[in-house]
């Protein structure tokens, strides 16, 4: 199946296409400290998502050919409201998970639509997307904790960790190697840095944190017409299409 024909798949299923290709630098400084080696199953560590929060999460996977894609979000979280907004091309696409359901926003043609109640929101633990959080609770095969030490990501502390995760398969073992910085202030993983066996790279940022949230963000506008899924569904895949480099507008 082609490039277009997978992205017109995923986005009938689930509306849940956020990439766009580019390259992306990291900078950061360290701290020397004594690495501590725990062998375990459980990690020497706790994480936790903030009861209220604000952030952009950059996901950049490079495979062994050098080929790069970059997915980016941006995630609010008060209590359990959660707001995810992604861009698809030039169009936003917004996620809404609040006491009155889960809806589906798209911002630039002023429209609306409430999903299924068991559809997984993005960003969320029902989310098939691969987070440090996932990779850490994995209980196949072994997995081994390194402490590295604490380290600063975009002025904020954290604490480094190296994760092993040796997975068992019935011709050998492949081990999934992650470095994670866990922030100190806020409890959970703003970087992480993964190796495949197969030379796929996947980093993942937190940045643009914030802890003061405006409500307004968990709020449908008055101005937004509700539609059915269905027809916003075509409408999406219809905007998508036509914004497609290989597509007449």
């Amino acid at each position: 199946m082609n490039q277009l024909k997978r992205k017109r798949a995923l986005l009938c299923c689930s509306l849940l296409v956020f990439a766009s290709c580019s390259s992306q630098n990291n900078s950061r400084a360290t701290n020397t400290a004594p690495a501590d080696t725990v062998a375990s199953s459980t990690p020497p560590f706790q994480t936790k998502e903030p009861e209220r929060y604000r952030a952009t999460r950059t996901i950049t996977s490079v495979t062994a050919d050098g080929k790069t894609t970059v997915a980016k979000s941006s995630t609010a979280k008060d209590g359990e409201m959660r707001r995810t907004e992604s861009e698809v091309g030039s169009r936003k696409l917004v996620f809404l998970n609040v006491p009155e359901g889960t809806f589906v926003l798209l911002p630039d043609e002023k429209v609306y639509a409430n999903t299924s109640s068991d559809a997984p929101v993005p960003g969320s633990a029902e989310d098939g997307e691969l987070t440090p959080e996932k990779l850490l609770h994995d209980d196949i095969g072994s997995t081994s904790y390194q402490k590295l030490g604490t380290e600063s990501v975009a002025g904020r502390n954290t604490n480094k960790y190296r994760v092993v995760v040796n997975k068992s398969n019935p011709a050998n073992v492949s081990p999934i190697e992650t470095l994670i910085w866990i922030d100190e202030a806020l409890g959970m993983p703003i970087r992480s840095e993964t190796k495949s066996p197969d030379g796929t790279q996947v980093t993942m940022e937190l940045s643009e944190i914030e802890l003061n949230i405006d409500r307004h963000l968990f709020e449908i506008p008055n101005d937004f017409k509700k539609v059915t899924f269905s027809d916003l569904r075509k409408l999406f895949v219809g905007v998508a299409l036509r914004g497609h480099p290989g597509n007449a507008s």
